[in-house]
Formats: structure tokens, C-alpha cells, sequence
């Protein structure tokens, strides 16, 4: 099969004379990075369900470790939730350095390169999708060539004269073999694809939307993944667990098990954990509170109250043992905050019974 892949660099695209011209699929950029949804990725999918052109979708890495990874492709998700049952190719991690931005910002071990890629697919395949991953030669054949990656099909740029002869088709099942493809309907250049696979065929959305997947992992795995953020929160992880076909409140349940909230603790109950620092510090705190089904808000007002934080003192009295991280992660907020405030250098010695204001 013959296709293209389009971002909004390509602007304002003419599908019917794509489609005309005999293109047969398209792969279009619905995100870049952790935040960013390109800006013509809804109009380019939705244009493709018109005209006919199935079409699979990419997303542009700027992952530097796997919280990047996490956040990138529930972006992902979340952007193509409402095309879901038309997806009839491949949901793709980009992987590669076109702009320079890992190597300016501390490219990332090989080892990284390859769980950011298996991170980001196993979150695809988990959403329903099937996943893959894109790269140039040079990085499949020197960054991430890992035994890890092989259940993942590959879409590979080799853009070579000599490699139509040297491809190997049972390997990669996209080649990117242009950059400069010229298609009607198209401004300017299009990179050029070839399928040597029939992924419409494969990714059968309309006819398996009326049963869910079958579920492969057991309730304590998918409760583990959900204390990892790996699910959502709220509304968004009941969808996606049951999009998946797992039984949602038998998952939500073990969680609240795991993370001690069967019990139905208090607030009061649970600040005293957070202050015997059972609930981890900052961000994690909150996503940890927020998945076991706890106000953090609420929680870490009594918290503060607790530390000598009252709105009336807004200060802290120093206990044996305390540290300012320490002190900072109960109250949350930055320790060196707390010690420009009281007018504390390095090495930041405080004292039992020292009153600290913030």
C-alpha cells in the first residue's frame, strides 16, 4: 500500500485529490511532546474518515525518562479518544532527534530510548490500539535495537537509494522511503510510505467494537499500573479500564486495598500518615492520595495545621530529627522557600524548638 504521513506543516490539506492521486493510507502527527496536539491532526482525521483514507496516527517524542513517556501518551489517548473505531493503522512513538531538543537537554541512555518506547506502546495496546514505533536506520539499528521492542511492529526511515533492494519486509512493517514526495492535493513536499502489511485488515475497530478485549493482566498488576498514573484519574481511568475490558471497581478496590484505603480512614487518620511520611512527598503524594480516593487538599490542610501552619501563625516549629526538606515535603512547599524566609545559609542548620515562618 501506497501512503503518505502529514502534520500541520502541511497545512490545509485537499483530501479528495489525495485520495484521488491513489493514495491508499495515511499516518498523521496527532501530537508532539506532553501537552502539545497538532493543530491540524482533528481536521486531517476527520477529512480522512470522510474521504475513505484509513489512517493511523504519530506522536513526535521529546521524552526524556518515563514520567515524559507516561504523560505523552495519555495525551495521546486522550486526543484520540473520540476516533477510536477508526483507527485502522498503527498508534506510533516517534523516536528521533530531528531538532536537536535531547541533545540539548541530555539525550537520554539507550536504555531510556528503549523503555520511553515501551512504555509509550504498552500504554497504546492498553488503550485498545495497536502500537508501533518510528525511527530513522541509524537509530533502530544503533539505539534502539533491543530484544525488548521486537513484539512492536516498526515503521523505519531509510530514505537510501539502495535500499528498496536491501529492505527488510519482514522486520519493518512501514517504510518511510522520501522526504520529498510531491502528491496533488499537497503543498511542497509529503514524506512517502509503503505498508507491507494490511493493517485495515488487522485492526478490525468496527466489527470488535461490539465486544471488549480480552483482559490479559491479572487485578493486582492493573491496580499496581493505576497507583503508577498509568490509568488516569476519575472518569478517565474508569473509561479506559473498561474500554480495555477489565472490570473497573474490582480494580479500584484493590488499589484502595494496596494503598490502605479499604479501611475507610479519616482524614485525621490519613494527615498523621502523611506526616509520618507513609503518603510520599509533593506530586506523588497528591497522585497517590487523588488514586485511593482521598480530598488531598483537605488532607493537606490538616497537615498543615498539624505542623503549626494555621492561617493565624503561618509558622512551624522545629522537632527533633527535622530536616528543612523534610519540613517542606510535610507542609508542601519548598524547603528553600521556607529558608529564604527565615534567613537560613548553607548549611542550612536549624534546631529543635526553632520557629520557622513560610
Amino acid at each position: 500500500m501506497r501512503g503518505i504521513d502529514v502534520s500541520a506543516h502541511q497545512g490545509n490539506i485537499n483530501w479528495d485529490a489525495v485520495k484521488a492521486s491513489g493514495i491508499e493510507f495515511a499516518i498523521i502527527r496527532i501530537s508532539y511532546g506532553q501537552s502539545a496536539v497538532d493543530s491540524k491532526a482533528i481536521r486531517n482525521i476527520e477529512e480522512c474518515i470522510r474521504v475513505g483514507i484509513p489512517f493511523g496516527v504519530y506522536t513526535y517524542s521529546y521524552a526524556l525518562n518515563i514520567d515524559n513517556a507516561i504523560n505523552e501518551a495519555n495525551l495521546v489517548i486522550k486526543a484520540l479518544a473520540p476516533y477510536k473505531n477508526k483507527i485502522k493503522f498503527p498508534v506510533i512513538i516517534d523516536m528521533e532527534d530531528a531538532d536537536g531538543y535531547k541533545a540539548k537537554y541530555g539525550m537520554p541512555s539507550n536504555d531510556t530510548l528503549v523503555s520511553i518506547c515501551e512504555k509509550e506502546c504498552l500504554m497504546f495496546e492498553e488503550a485498545g490500539y495497536y502500537a508501533a514505533i518510528y525511527a530513522s536506520k541509524s537509530w533502530f539499528d544503533s539505539k534502539l535495537n533491543s530484544s525488548k521492542l521486537n513484539r512492536f511492529d516498526k515503521w523505519m526511515a531509510w530514505w537510501s537509494t539502495s535500499a528498496s533492494s536491501k529492505f527488510d519486509h519482514n522486520t519493518y512493517g512501514l517504510w518511510q522511503y522520501t522526504s520529498s514526495g510531491k502528491v496533488n492535493g499537497i503543498s511542497g513536499n509529503v514524506d512517502m510510505n509503503e505498508s507491507f502489511k494490511d493493517y485495515p485488515s488487522m485492526i478490525n475497530t468496527e466489527s470488535s467494537n461490539t465486544t471488549s478485549p480480552t483482559p490479559t493482566k491479572s487485578i493486582d498488576d492493573l491496580a499496581q499500573e493505576v497507583i503508577n498514573q498509568q490509568w488516569g484519574n476519575g472518569n478517565d481511568r474508569k473509561q479506559r479500564l473498561t474500554s480495555a475490558g477489565y472490570d473497573y471497581n474490582a480494580v479500584q478496590n484493590r488499589v484502595n486495598e494496596i494503598l490502605g484505603a479499604s479501611s475507610k480512614k479519616s482524614n485525621e487518620e490519613i494527615a498523621n500518615e502523611v506526616i509520618a511520611g507513609k503518603w510520599d512527598v509533593g506530586q506523588t503524594r497528591k497522585e497517590k492520595l487523588t488514586a485511593a480516593g482521598y480530598d488531598y487538599n483537605t488532607i493537606q490542610a490538616i497537615v498543615n495545621s498539624k505542623c503549626g501552619s494555621s492561617s493565624s501563625s503561618k509558622s512551624y516549629t522545629v522537632k527533633s530529627g527535622d530536616t528543612l526538606s523534610g519540613i517542606g515535603a510535610k507542609l508542601g512547599i519548598n524547603w528553600k522557600t521556607i529558608a529564604d524566609k527565615n534567613g537560613i545559609k548553607s548549611p542550612y542548620t536549624i534546631y529543635p524548638g526553632q520557629v520557622l515562618k513560610y
